[in-house]
């Protein structure tokens, strides 16, 4: 039950790898040499996970654990809405094309899909407290608003993932229903409460009508998949969406549409993206950043760094 306040376990290779049997959670423990962990018997974190589903179909995951391995989880499931909170330490969540850095009191809303698995990277030598609520495709609709209910809200979202601040009085309310010893009904309405207020706050923004009706064919995929590439393997180039459009042979409002509802992210978006990531590369190759910036398509380290911190949640100052 979460909450309860159960004695710390050590946690190794053969207890997560059991868990993501049960989850559909794929584990890896790369080492620092980019090896995976040297045997079975080797404790990968320790501290506790505690799990409760409720009966609106949210289902509560609350992990207090001390990393001593590194390790990545992929999630290979299906839910509409996923949150990851994190109460205390460092987590860096990619889906698709998309990458986040969580550090204490930021959150994460996304949605699980199959095609966009989420792969989540936990660096040792942390303690690493996070909630991770999940609203159960299969569960009942937890709740029902003027427009509908909350599963037709979360139809279509303009980022898979979705960066936002726990609100100082919703962290104090979390950390203190985790601590509370209340009788099984109390703690489920105080649970169930407490999952709403969050969906309220961090449910991730709805696409237009128009633009979750932009569906690609076979053919429109393949070239729409050589303008994702033509973006990632050259993201320092320069781009004009009429001329991205051309080489798609697609209107540029076609391209514009087709290319969010196939990736999740605007044309432009992706490409701020590739040439954000490939100045996280060149930081940590020790570049400064005034150089990362340039060498990664941007004139201005002033708007580079602006960007840097909104993607990846830290300033490229703090890149090691």
């Amino acid at each position: 039950m979460l909450g309860d306040r159960a004695e710390s376990v050590s946690f190794g290779r053969q207890d997560f790898l059991a868990f993501g049997r049960d989850y559909g959670i794929s584990y890896r423990f790369p080492g620092v040499d980019g090896h995976d962990a040297p045997d079975d018997d080797s404790t990968i974190a320790r501290g506790r996970i505690d799990e409760t589903s409720l009966p609106s179909g949210f289902r509560f995951t609350h992990s207090d654990l001390t990393i001593s391995h590194s390790y990545e989880s992929v999630s290979l499931g299906h839910a509409p809405l996923l949150m990851v909170i994190v109460l205390e330490g460092r987590i860096r969540l990619s889906i698709g094309a998309v990458q986040r850095e969580l550090g204490s009191g930021m959150a994460a809303s996304l949605q699980l899909r199959p095609e966009y698995a989420l792969a989540a990277y936990q660096p040792a030598g942390q303690r690493l407290e996070t909630i991770v609520l999940a609203f159960d495709p299969g569960g009942p609709l937890p709740a029902q608003t003027e427009q509908g209910s909350l599963r037709a809200l979360l139809r279509g979202v303009q980022d898979p993932v979705v960066l936002w601040d726990v609100p100082l009085v919703l962290m104090t309310a979390l950390e203190q229903a985790l601590g509370a010893r209340l009788p099984e009904l109390q703690k489920t309405l105080v649970l169930e409460g407490l999952a709403l207020q969050l969906v309220g706050y961090g449910l991730p923004e709805q696409v237009p009508e128009i633009e979750r009706k932009s569906r690609a064919s076979t053919q429109e995929l393949q070239r729409l998949e050589a303008i994702r590439q033509l973006l990632e393997f050259a993201p320092t180039d320069d781009y004009s969406l009429t001329d991205l459009a051309r080489r798609a042979a697609m209107s540029p409002s076609s391209l514009r549409g087709k290319f969010r509802a196939t990736y999740g992210l605007s044309v432009f978006g992706y490409l701020r993206k590739c040439r954000l990531n490939l100045a996280w590369h060149y930081l940590e190759q020790g570049y400064s950043v005034q150089q990362a910036a340039h060498r990664s398509g941007y004139r201005h380290a002033t708007n580079f760094a602006t960007a840097f911190r909104r993607h990846f949640g830290v300033s490229p100052k703090n890149v090691i």
